[in-house]
């Protein structure tokens, strides 16, 4: 009988680390070498990476300035500043850069590994700065590396990912966002998009790209896909890190998120009215060309930055509803859909507990058939101390003129006129509530406006966008 020896391939020091830019790199280079997991990346296949790597850098550092190589240049130049390649008075012999690129990512001398690589914790010989470290050491910091050191440990394999992350990342010519989340296929799909996006910059050059949704619209996509059964939160990172000074700028979802992108788009009202927040907030400039792009500014409105208040979505629903000159009826109450969700989903919140509230409103305002009380409400509706005052001034009319009112349950109350996120919360569901009241009870306030005008075409999705949006989301 025969025997078939089986030869496996050398095994790869590529690994997925905590690292945001490491692990966005890793993806990368998975991508690259037409991995669907990082741990199937061979050392054969990471040879392969290497070359396209060294290439493309190569070709980025003598390109003429109308080329899309050059514009891979200025990606680079945003990442490592300091680099040999990106240096305004760099070489641009295609053989001495080869030669100055093959040097950075030469496999560790078994011998000569003697530190902890600072990514993985592989044993490594090489140390790097911040000459080839991508938002590592500020212009405006001293003596950051470690005592007695020219650099920070890193193993072969980092070395590829930290070059690879620009393939990986969602780019302008002078930034960077990378993902982090909690279920792997998401990153997955967000770093094969770029992959595939950073080809096209190469080739065409940003102006030559076709539209593009921004990377939290594509983080929304990659949620609806892969998070409707099991939540996960998210952090995109933002960052530049050039020699005039680096910065980084963090958003996340939270777990939440997931689920309630998964109902809105299985409700017709909730998905309708994500599709006209959508157009409402798209921009174009003088020529006609869409310059900010609505889905991904939509879909930002569910990322929490850092050192601002969160659940922008209902804000800016309740931002958006406030001039009945110019949104439908037919979109105020695909807008209400689509905030009851947001606060069921996100905070178990019960928005029927506001029915009273908002009937004793309603019902004041509509004893004046015109919209000067209604502009009352409006000017309170966003101050708890306001509101409070207006609810004491309505009870007290109404009862004076002998309507029944229902009894105003004193915990909701409590809520609704409180500070912070919440009171903001349960403020905008009650204007909400108020305006279907008022629509229910035929009080004409605005202008009459078709509905029909809400009914144009759109994307319902996060990740696609028609042919002639361009995202500009730095």
């Amino acid at each position: 009988m025969d025997q078939v020896s089986t030869v496996q391939a050398p095994a790869s020091s590529l690994r997925l680390t905590e690292h945001p830019l490491q692990r966005c790199g890793a993806w990368a280079a998975a991508a690259l070498a037409g991995c669907d997991r990082v741990e199937d990346v061979t050392a054969e296949l990471l040879d392969g990476v290497v070359r396209q790597i060294v290439g493309d850098v190569v070709e980025a550092a003598i390109a003429r300035p109308d080329t899309g190589a050059y514009d891979w240049w200025k990606v680079l130049f945003a990442l490592y500043p300091n680099s040999k390649p990106t240096h305004a008075k760099r070489e641009k012999d295609r053989t001495a850069l080869t030669r100055e690129m093959v040097q950075l990512f030469l496999p560790d001398d078994a011998e000569g590994a003697e530190r902890t690589c600072t990514f993985c914790g592989q044993q490594c010989a090489m140390l790097w700065a911040k000459s080839t470290l991508p938002m590592f050491d500020s212009i405006r910091s001293l003596n950051t590396l470690p005592p007695g050191t020219t650099g920070w440990p890193v193993c072969r394999g980092c070395r590829v990912a930290l070059w690879a992350l620009p393939y990986g990342a969602g780019l302008t010519a002078g930034s960077a966002t990378v993902l982090m989340c909690d279920i792997p296929q998401v990153e997955r799909q967000f770093t094969a998009r770029n992959v595939r996006r950073a080809g096209q910059i190469r080739q065409l050059g940003f102006n030559g790209l076709p539209a593009m949704a921004g990377p939290e619209a594509v983080t929304l996509e990659a949620l609806r896909e892969y998070a409707a059964d099991t939540p996960a939160a998210t952090s995109l990172w933002m960052f530049k890190n050039d020699n005039q000074e680096p910065w980084l700028r963090v958003s996340g979802t939270r777990t939440g998120v997931a689920r309630f992108v998964h109902r809105m788009l299985a409700d017709p009202d909730c998905a309708k009215g994500w599709r006209d927040l959508c157009r409402v907030l798209k921009r174009r400039d003088r020529q006609g060309r869409t310059a900010v792009d609505g889905a991904t500014v939509a879909a930002r409105l569910l990322f929490d930055r850092e050192g601002e208040q969160p659940d922008r979505l209902p804000r800016e629903l309740w931002a958006q509803s406030g001039d009945w000159e110019k949104v439908s009826r037919l979109t105020r109450v695909r807008w209400r859909a689509l905030c009851r969700l947001y606060a069921e989903v996100m905070y178990e919140m019960d928005p029927d507990r506001l029915e009273p509230v908002a009937e004793l409103l309603a019902s004041w305002i509509a004893q004046e058939s015109h919209r000067g009380r209604f502009n009352d409400y409006c000017r309170a509706a966003g101050s708890g101390y306001q509101l409070h005052r207006l609810l004491m001034t309505t009870s007290a009319s109404l009862r004076l003129r002998g309507v029944p009112q229902k009894a105003l349950d004193a915990t909701t109350l409590t809520d609704l006129l409180a500070n912070g996120s919440k009171g903001w919360l349960d403020r905008a569901l009650l204007f909400f509530e108020v305006s279907a009241k008022l629509d229910a009870k035929r009080v004409p306030i605005g202008a009459k406006k078709n509905d029909s005008d809400d009914e144009s075409e759109g994307e319902i999705g996060f990740g696609k966008t028609s042919d002639d949006e361009v995202e500009e989301y730095a």
